[in-house]
């Protein structure tokens, strides 16, 4: 594996490409690489019984549906004995001889009656046991993808970019979806044959102490292999499904950069990288597989030869007049229950501990720490001014870089305020500390006059808006990309915010207007109109401070202007904060600051700046404007 550089100032989510056949490691890669050991021994050394409760904790309010089928789960286990009982006195009465032939079938005929009328209730029970399990199964599993996606999406940035974008929903799809399988299926499983196997051993019992002693005797031994086993498979699952949420960080990358792969002829090598991470994958899958296999295997062998013995040891018996041929048959169709119960007991387990190693990852996902939840929080509207006083940062994936040295900005409310300056000199850094995204090392920030770290985030944020050089819209409709700056939004005032923001042109001229898809990131629409959407968005919020990023660097001629005319329409009245390379769109600023190395190097206005004509503005302005 290498790593690519990234050149920017702030950390990305994708910033690591994993080459087939290095086995160099990225220093960035490391939250995806296997712990070391006493992090596994921390880990793997969880009791099931934390994962079962974590189960319980969603099955809870379900409770009116799971009970339920929890009772009919246990009755059509019951009724299964029933069965198994009517099945072997029938049997035993043939083999009793004590009726003549009449009276052998009459006695016959009212057991299969009997019989059928058991299957036939055990039959209407099992369709509610499983339309009820699946009702319980499924609301709690959507109630865990709710949880974890929620959890996610209010991770703060940190640790945002400490994982990539295709292992987090790796959580949500296949950790979650191998949960769902076991709440389906395994447990229901578990629980009856749980019921089989202890009725039946129950019947046994009443039936020969002694032979059902010398039968159950192998069972400690079995019990021993499934702790081992067990063990062994829920550690191989666990990194198997590591290894299948790294196959899918390479999916989500590649076609979420599907244009670079293109463009670079690249679809070979995102093909390999694939083919590796999967292959990853196989061989853990197949390590798992290899005790899994070895255990049924040992336990088919066990039963085999336990039957062998059992029935060697009943003939003994029934020479010996220790128990009846009719007892013995019924002994030998409980036997059976208790033996097809108890095969199903190694499989079951494996696919519980499959789940298990799943519902670990999902669990350390619900235990991060996200941001506060405030969203009761007052909408008061900010008056706009901005003082940053000191202020050092470092990202914590890379402290010792410091990207902010000393960096102090004010600005007045209304005042625009431009951040110029070579790419990684701190200038998106700085835009990040104002959402708090992330916290400063040293220095304080303020809002009128307010620290915004004794602020809430709802409603620092909701007084901030930005415009992003790169524009990324939702795979909505343009009305619904508008809206998403203010939700519950009226239609006028959405179409109002387009007319603003020279939008409502080209809307109106596509067939379907406002309810047009705009496609997979916006997709369907030039980067100008993708822009000016985004305006409209920041229009409908209404903030009280503004950032423009780069707002209008990649735009043509025709494009720029009329973006740049809906910026202004933006601006006006709001306090400004400006990030740009192009010197031409921060003229009419109220203060410019010049940026190197995370420090601010120059400020004052235009004008002010090139008067010296030695300064790094003025040399910028000479290259630019000349």
């Amino acid at each position: 594996m290498s790593s690519i550089p990234h050149s920017g100032s702030s950390p990305h989510w994708t910033s690591v490409d994993f080459y087939p056949t290095d086995q160099t490691v990225s220093p960035l890669s490391h939250c995806l690489m296997p712990l070391q050991e006493p992090e596994k021994k921390k880990l793997w050394d969880r009791s099931a019984w934390t994962d079962a409760a974590f189960f319980v904790r969603y099955l809870r309010p379900q409770a009116n549906v799971f009970v339920p089928a929890l009772s009919a789960l246990a009755l059509t286990g019951a009724l299964t004995l029933a069965f198994i009982n009517l099945l072997g006195q029938l049997v035993g009465s043939a083999l009793s001889g004590s009726s003549d032939g009449v009276g052998l079938i009459e006695e016959a005929n009212r057991t299969v009656i009997l019989l059928v009328a058991v299957v036939a209730v055990q039959a209407f029970i099992a369709f509610w046991r499983i339309l009820l399990f699946a009702k319980a199964s499924e609301r709690a599993l959507a109630s865990v993808r709710r949880d974890t996606f929620s959890r996610i999406i209010r991770l703060p940035m940190n640790t945002l970019n400490e994982r990539r974008v295709g292992e987090l929903a790796s959580r949500i799809a296949n950790d979650v979806e191998a949960m769902r399988e076991t709440l389906v299926s395994t447990i229901p499983m578990l629980i009856r044959h749980s019921v089989m196997l202890g009725g039946g051993l129950i019947f046994i019992f009443l039936k020969s102490v002694k032979l059902s002693l010398f039968m159950i005797s192998t069972i400690p031994v079995v019990l021993v292999l499934i702790a081992i086993f067990g063990a062994r498979i829920r550690k191989l699952t666990r990194k198997a499904q590591d290894e299948l949420a790294n196959s899918q960080v390479v999916v989500d990358e590649s076609l979420q950069s599907i244009i670079s792969v293109k463009a670079f002829r690249n679809e070979n090598y995102e093909i390999a990288r694939y083919s590796h991470q999967l292959g990853e994958f196989l061989r853990t899958a197949i390590r798992a597989a290899l005790p899994r296999a070895s255990f049924i295997a040992f336990i088919i062998f066990c039963f085999s030869v336990a039957l062998t013995l059992v029935i060697w040891f009943a003939i003994r018996m029934v020479a010996n007049g220790e128990i009846a041929p009719a007892e013995l048959a019924q002994f030998g169709a409980f036997s059976g229950l208790v033996a097809a119960s108890f095969a199903q007991f190694p499989e079951l387990m494996t696919q519980l501990q499959r789940a298990l190693g799943a519902t670990e990852r999902v669990r350390e996902i619900l235990k991060e720490d996200i941001e506060p939840e405030d969203a009761e929080a007052p909408r008061t509207r900010f008056r706009g001014e901005i003082e940053m006083r000191g202020v050092e940062f470092a990202y914590p994936t890379r402290p010792e870089a410091i990207v902010l040295r000393d960096f102090t900005l004010t600005a007045a409310a209304g005042q625009r305020i431009a951040l110029v300056g070579p790419s990684g000199s701190g200038k998106s850094t700085a835009v990040s500390l104002l959402y708090r995204f992330y916290e400063p090392l040293k220095g304080e920030i303020l809002i009128d006059g307010q620290p915004i770290r004794e602020m809430s985030l709802t409603t620092l944020r909701l007084n901030l808006a930005m415009v992003p050089q790169e524009i990324l819209l939702f795979g909505g409709s343009i009305e619904e990309n508008i809206a998403y700056g203010k939700p519950g939004s009226t239609r006028e005032e959405i179409e109002r915010a387009a007319r603003l923001a020279n939008a409502s042109q080209f809307i109106e001229t596509l067939p379907e207007g406002y309810a047009t898809l705009v496609g997979e990131r916006g997709t369907r629409l030039s980067g100008g109109q993708r822009q000016r959407l985004a305006i409209a968005r920041a229009i409908l919020a209404d903030p009280a401070i503004l950032i423009l990023d780069e707002a209008t660097s990649s735009l043509d001629a025709e494009s720029e202007r009329l973006v740049q005319d809906a910026l202004d329409v933006l601006m006006e009245g709001r306090t400004s904060i400006i990030i740009a390379h192009r010197l031409s769109t921060v003229r009419r600023c109220d203060q410019i600051l010049v940026m190197s190395g995370g420090s601010v190097v120059e400020r004052g206005t235009h004008e002010e700046l090139v008067l010296n004509e030695k300064s790094l503005y003025a040399t910028l302005a000479r290259l630019q404007l000349e």
